[in-house]
């Protein structure tokens, strides 16, 4: 794979993040054992549990300055943070070893970060990440009708016809509220321009995830 090719299609977008630039001048000299015992609590972290007392013991055991432990520990994070986030169908294990050879990370951690990625924890870390990441209420149904008011306070708005709306969410909450024709019309555009832009941005190839 060329350079070129793996930063157009990197996981970690086209802008390597500071943890992660850092991380390979911090991994020297760390051996494969520390390594495991840091990666290990990570990916425990992002499985949402408790690692202070594990980050505790490892920090007081290691040789490795307190500094550059903090820097590893970010770097892993956010690296497999940023990997998670793409599906498995997307994101190639051979593209991503190829990524991390661009950062340079040791080719010894390569194979234990991709085992993370794509091995049999995987579907905890999706499964955690998926609850933990801030979302809001989805839509479960909605319905609507024309409705046109006959007596109203505003002569203006007499015999005008109006789209009467009702929005049921994923949290269970009803929402109704009332929409002018002309509104609505505005809305349904402004939809179809969205749609149109959508379809324009996925046809530029720098955005394709490449095989």
């Amino acid at each position: 794979m060329s350079s070129s090719h793996a930063k157009d299609s990197s996981f970690l977008g086209g802008r390597i993040p500071a943890e992660v630039e850092s991380l390979s001048k911090n991994l020297k000299d760390v051996d494969q054992e520390m390594f495991r015992k840091i990666l290990k609590a990570v990916v425990s972290a992002l499985e949402g549990k408790d690692c202070r007392e594990v980050m505790k013991s490892i920090a007081e055991s290691s040789v490795v300055p307190q500094e550059r432990l903090s820097h590893i520990v970010a770097g892993m994070y956010r690296l497999l943070s940023e990997a998670i986030r793409i599906p498995v169908s997307s994101l190639k294990q051979e593209a991503f070893k190829e990524d991390l050879r661009e950062v340079r990370i040791p080719e010894d951690f390569i194979t234990d970060f991709s085992s993370v990625v794509f091995g049999n924890r995987r579907a905890v870390l999706d499964a955690a990440t998926s609850q933990n990441d801030p979302h809001l209420p989805t839509l479960d149904q909605l319905k609507w009708r024309v409705d046109v008011a006959i007596s109203t306070s505003s002569l203006a708005r007499a015999l005008q016809p109006s789209v009467l709306m009702q929005m049921k969410l994923s949290d269970g909450s009803f929402h109704r509220f009332e929409v002018p024709v002309t509104k609505f019309q505005e809305l349904r555009y402004n939809v179809a321009m969205i749609l149109k832009e959508m379809n324009a941005l996925e046809k530029r190839s720098i955005l394709k995830i490449q095989d």
